[in-house]
């Protein structure tokens, strides 16, 4: 199959996004700047709400669960959606739907009411991403990708540095709903102005959604992703997560063969591993989540060990984000002429150097050496997300691109979700043992710092893996496409 002309452009020449592309990308970007600044806030009133709704700990993380299995729910979904009833109408609907979230969220006077109006906000934020990024990436040709790849991660990078300041400045001197309705304004103003700017792109496909691949994937989702959620309170050995994890994987299988059948229009489709850059950045997706899953540690390693305050911690932080937005705004604008292999290659030697930076720190390291780090792992997995976000559209048909991209959404959450129960686990394991070694099981900062340097090499063995996929990326974003069998494409349904 040869390539669309829009993915056929001259590599490297420095071209400044059109004034109407800029249009779109800036409504898209409000979107997602709602969704991170709302992930990001909630974590720092846990305990507010625990207080005010009278609600105990194992029941307020359902505030966080229930939000996260409702976005699994609706990134499988996105790509179908934005393919039957066109991008533009699905990320309105969208949007419509979180916001609608948010305001049952701020209205709740029960710790239940809030974790059902957060189910409400996930399916509208985990359809709203993965649709939003699709129409982007289907307007611009592969001479922009790389540019607006770079813009989209902006706000991925200031939501964790902006949100959690943002969401303590409200708990302590307003109300803790005002997290829920800061989004409002934010969310009316992308919604009136999608709707003069966003381009009414044209719907891809008349075909039905797949009940059964919908039955087959999203409960295996949801039980994959819950079980892991569990694993980081109780432990791999639970008869609970062992169970989940079971089933969830039975039922993934049972999808990867339903979706390898050539007469499915499966959600996604296991065609679509037949592109390079596809299955290299999927790949890639799912070992890069599992190391930002595993950057839970770090903040608490910088209080526990190094003895910093929740504000000092913060600072150190930003240094990742400061390191990540100017690295994908410098880089996107070169990426064509580098190429993805070469960006993705040195950008995961630089991420597995940040990394292993922080297995040697104690209480008496510098703030500077803190920073270096910081600033390293930034830099380096902002090359490497960028590279296999702009990657995993290299080759593809246009019609693809709606279900590459929640495709690419889903194995990136379950790294996440799997990286944050596993390091989770290990560092309890790490921590009991020094109990157990330490006089009247009271552990000093030696044995702290000991403890978390071993759960550091866990997050550098996962980068160290994700050097096999990062070798398998195309050297150049022109790519083109494998010929396929042409009878088997046309007893193929439309759009698959």
């Amino acid at each position: 199959m040869a390539q669309s002309s829009s993915d056929v452009q001259p590599a490297g020449k420095g071209q400044s996004l059109p004034p109407e592309l800029m249009r779109v990308a800036g409504v898209v970007l409000l979107g997602l700047l709602v969704m991170q600044l709302d992930g990001t806030m909630v974590s720092v009133a846990l305990n507010t709400l625990s207080h005010e709704l009278s609600a105990s700990v194992a029941t307020l993380q359902w505030v966080v669960t229930a939000y996260l299995l409702a976005l699994m729910v609706g990134m499988p979904l996105a790509g179908w959606a934005a393919d039957r009833f066109g991008p533009r109408t699905m990320w309105i609907v969208s949007l419509a739907v979180f916001l609608v979230g948010s305001v049952l969220c701020g209205l709740s006077d029960s710790i239940w009411m809030l974790v059902v109006a957060r189910v409400v906000q996930g399916l509208g934020g985990g359809m709203m991403v993965p649709v939003g990024q699709a129409m982007l990436m289907r307007l611009a040709g592969m001479e922009h990708r790389a540019k607006l790849v770079a813009l989209m991660a902006i706000p991925g990078m200031i939501g964790p540095t902006l949100g959690p300041v943002l969401g303590g400045v409200i708990v302590d001197d307003f109300d803790w709903r005002w997290m829920f309705f800061i989004n409002i304004p934010i969310g009316v103003v992308a919604f009136l102005v999608a709707g003069r700017n966003l381009p009414n792109v044209k719907a891809e496909t008349a075909a039905k959604l797949d009940v059964l691949g919908v039955l087959l994937l999203v409960p295996g989702l949801v039980a994959v992703v819950y079980g892991f959620s569990r694993a980081s309170t109780v432990g791999f050995g639970s008869g609970q997560v062992i169970g989940l994890l079971a089933v969830g994987g039975a039922l993934l299988a049972g999808f990867g063969v339903h979706a390898s059948r050539p007469d499915v229009d499966a959600l996604v489709s296991m065609r679509m591993f037949r592109y390079r850059g596809f299955a290299a950045s999927c790949t890639l997706l799912l070992l890069v989540g599992l190391t930002m899953g595993a950057g839970i540690v770090q903040p608490l390693f910088l209080q526990q060990v190094h003895g910093e305050s929740p504000m000092g911690t913060g600072l150190l932080l930003v240094a990742f984000g400061v390191g990540s937005v100017i690295t994908s705004v410098l880089l996107g604008r070169v990426f064509n002429k580098l190429g993805p292999r070469l960006v993705g290659t040195v950008g995961i030697v630089l991420a597995i150097a940040g990394a292993a930076f922080f297995t040697q720190f104690d209480a008496g390291t510098s703030r500077g050496l803190i920073l270096v780090a910081m600033l390293v792992s930034g830099v380096g997995l902002a090359m490497v997300v960028l590279t296999m976000s702009t990657a995993l559209y290299i080759g593809l048909p246009p019609q693809q691109i709606g279900r590459a991209t929640g495709a690419s959404r889903i194995f990136q959450q379950l790294g996440l979700s799997a990286g944050t129960a596993v390091i989770s686990v290990v560092l309890q394991i790490q921590l009991s043992d020094r109990a157990r070694e330490a006089p009247e099981g009271a552990v000093g900062p030696g044995g702290l710092a000991d403890a978390y340097s071993a759960t550091f090499w866990w997050g550098v063995g996962f980068l160290v893996l994700a050097v096999v996929p990062t070798l398998f990326l195309p050297k150049s974003v022109l790519v083109a496409a494998p010929v396929p069998n042409k009878a088997a494409e046309a007893a193929q349904p439309q759009g698959a």
